[in-house]
């Protein structure tokens, strides 16, 4: 079997899976949620993002399954978008994409119907620490750039790379706006909780002057 099409067979077997995570959290988001109209949900994303950052990733999700498609189908004229990178790169990153797709489930369950794909509270909105989100404040965009990580190792493609490089500098734009508005909505909770973890990777050892909540813990048992 030709070595690009076993990559191209990885690659969908990412790729399926990953974006169907994806629209059964939202197609479950929207059930759970309170029923709005197509309408109501474009104004209050685009109230949350803004319209221009709204419509780039409305455009980055339609370029990222053009990509893929085209990365699929081997285009003769798309050759120029390979990327030189050695097999055992790529399987890494089919390790990688292994990895990452339990973790996106995971880190949607805690969030439940609080879940949401632009930066809205809802008005019962509880500040979720549980599960992976009691180290990391972010975990769900952690798994997110890992997986889209994962993608462009295993297409070694140009055009998959140039997916992951706007997912990730939209994410990296997107968090302080999202902790303010949560520093807004949930105020010295959110401070303190901001103390004991870490953005995307877990922290291990508290802030100077605060103590370690597993270390706490311990101490009130012994």
């Amino acid at each position: 079997m030709d070595g690009d099409l076993v990559f191209r067979i990885l690659l969908l077997a990412l790729f399926i899976p990953g974006m169907g995570t994806r629209v059964y959290y939202g197609r479950k988001q929207q059930v759970q949620g309170k029923k709005r109209s197509v309408r109501e949900r474009y104004r209050d994303a685009t109230q949350a993002e803004g319209k221009l950052r709204f419509a780039l990733l409305a455009i980055e999700g339609v370029y990222l399954v053009i990509a893929t498609i085209i990365y699929l189908l081997a285009l003769p004229s798309m050759l120029w978008t390979r990327l030189p990178l050695p097999d055992w790169l790529r399987w890494f990153g089919f390790g990688l994409g292994i990895v990452s797709l339990p973790f996106l489930i995971w880190v949607h369950q805690p969030l439940g119907k609080y879940w949401s794909p632009s930066l809205e509270l809802k008005g019962d909105h509880a500040l979720v620490t549980t599960g992976p989100y009691s180290r990391v404040r972010h975990p769900l965009y952690t798994a997110q750039m890992a997986y889209f990580f994962a993608l462009t190792l295993v297409s070694a493609n140009l055009l998959l790379l140039v997916s992951f490089l706007f997912i990730t500098i939209f994410i990296i734009t997107r968090i302080p706006k999202e902790e303010k508005t949560l520093l807004e909505q949930f105020g010295d909770e959110y401070r303190v909780y901001m103390k004991r973890t870490g953005r995307l990777l877990p922290r291990f050892r508290p802030e100077a002057g605060e103590e370690d909540p597993v270390d706490a813990r311990k101490r009130r048992f012994d």
